[in-house]
């Protein structure tokens, strides 16, 4: 990974907490933190700690590996597809298809 997108793991930790129905106040007395501290992770404007990190996934049950990575459902053939022949490409080519992709679905949300 080449840096970390602190916005786009907030939007998901965001997601998940309001799929529970929680408050950010809520959330953040149920992680421990304080609700300041916790809406500014939700926007990406703080870093947490790594044991901020997993008491969130702990407490959100968010899987580490989603909040990190940008995953694709595997049960799509057609992504997983694409995905298998971006790798064929070497590890400098696909980080490019993978930024080609992430720009595309950032235009596409502005159509």
């Amino acid at each position: 990974m080449e840096y970390m997108d602190y916005y786009e793991i907030g939007q998901k930790i965001k997601q998940r907490r309001l799929e529970y129905g929680l408050s950010q106040e809520k959330a953040a007395e149920l992680c421990d933190i304080s609700a300041s501290f916790y809406g500014n992770i939700e926007r990406g404007t703080k870093k947490m700690s790594l044991e901020t990190f997993v008491v969130i996934c702990d407490k959100l049950k968010l899987q580490p590996n989603y909040l990190l990575q940008d995953n694709l459902p595997e049960t799509d053939p057609m992504i997983f597809s694409f995905i298998l022949e971006a790798k064929k490409a070497g590890d400098v080519q696909f980080k490019k298809y993978i930024t080609i992709m992430k720009a595309l679905a950032r235009i596409a949300g502005e159509l």
